[in-house]
Parts: structure tokens; sequence; C-alpha cells
């Protein structure tokens, strides 16, 4: 009994370790948010591509470092195999996601390097698999403090054109929405809680209507930055 009682706790402190570590990295690391990150990878200064080449290297350390957590936990639930959790499934499932933090870091560190260069002056070509990073991926979205004084402060192509991609961005995310919760009130229609399918309907109606909201301030952030230098 002990040993099915001590170990689970000990990935439970590892859960927490983690999550210690992400608060510590965030305090004081140069990563940068989603916004930013948009901004910054259509500018040619050295500065802003300086900026961008630590962003990208402070990501592939915190992705190698969920790697690492990862294989640990792996390990782990081989030694302390429960009868909740198969052993060879958790593992493997760990294992997975450890290879692709690896990838992702790889990624990361070859668009560091990139930025680095153009930094420095030279010619770079960005790696084909960084596409999703050069677009936020892995980034912190901003806050809303950052997120209006962009808003309010937008004056330049790049502004408006980071300000497009997150209101494209929400737009997707709220459409999601829409159709979760149709389906939602499909699944309720019939039975003994069958109002609980019109709550979902109204929910529907409130997501498309800001996913509608979200489309048109992007379609204006999108005017703009053709206007804007």
């Amino acid at each position: 009994m002990t040993m099915f009682t001590v170990r689970p706790l000990a990935i439970g402190a590892l859960a927490i370790l983690t999550f210690a570590g992400h608060a510590t990295a965030q305090t004081a690391s140069p990563i940068l948010n989603t916004l930013d990150v948009q901004k910054l990878v259509t500018s040619s200064e050295p500065g802003d591509n300086a900026r961008l080449s630590a962003h990208f290297a402070a990501l592939a350390d915190r992705y190698t470092a969920d790697a690492r957590r990862h294989n640990a936990m792996a390990q782990a639930f081989v030694a302390s195999p429960t009868r909740r959790v198969p052993a060879n499934t958790a593992a493997d499932h760990c294992r997975r996601l450890a290879q692709l933090n690896t990838q992702s870091a790889e990624t990361l560190r070859e668009l560091a390097a990139h930025h680095e260069r153009l930094a420095a002056g030279a010619v770079s070509t960005a790696p084909r698999a960084g596409a999703r990073f050069q677009a936020g991926a892995g980034a912190p979205e901003p806050t809303d403090g950052q997120l209006s004084a962009l808003a309010t402060k937008a004056s330049t192509s790049a502004d408006h054109r980071a300000l497009e991609e997150y209101f494209l961005t929400a737009s997707r995310r709220y459409t999601a929405d829409a159709n979760a919760h149709v389906t939602m009130a499909q699944a309720y229609r019939g039975t003994r809680i069958a109002q609980a399918g019109a709550h979902c309907d109204r929910l529907v109606a409130l997501s498309r209507d800001s996913a509608k909201e979200a489309t048109e301030a992007a379609a204006m952030h999108k005017q703009l930055a053709g206007v804007a230098r």
C-alpha cells in the first residue's frame, strides 16, 4: 500500500515545482507576449531582432524543461503503476509529449539563431517549422493593460497588423465556443434537463455575436495597417 500512496504524492510535488518554476521564469524572463512577437517579426531593426532572439531562446529553455519533466513523469508511471492509470499508456503519453517538446525546443533555438544573425546585420532565412512560433505560439497572451495600451496608441502598420491577428484569433475562439455550445444544446434535447439546452442556445448566440464583432475589428485594423506606415 505504501508504494501506491507515496510515489503519486511525489508526482504531485513535481507538478507543484513545475508551476513554481514557470512562475519564477516568467518574473525575470525575456519572453514576450503574442502581440509583441507578431509586431516585432515584421521589424528589421537590430534591437527588435535581438529581443526576438532572447524570446525564442527563453522559450526553447522552457520547452526543454517541459521535456525533462515529462520524461521524469514517464519513469514515475512505470515505477509505480496504479489500477486507475495503466503504466504503459500514461508513460507513452508522457514520452510523446517529451518528444514534441524537444522538437519545439530545437526549432526555437534555430529561430533564436536566425534573429541573432539578423540583429548582427547578416542575411538569414527563418526555419520553416518556426512559422507558428513567429505568429506567437508559446508566448503568453497580452494582459488587459498591454492590450489597451496598444489599442489606444496604435499608429504603425505593425501595430495594426498585430491587433488584426489578435482579433482574428479571438474570432476563431468565439466560433469554436459557439460550435461547442451547439453540440451541448443538441445533447440536452429530449433529456430531463432539456431547459439546459435553451441556456446553451443563448451562449451560442452570444459567442457568434462576439465572433462577428472580433472579425469586424480585425478587418478594421487590416485596413488601418494599409494606411499607416
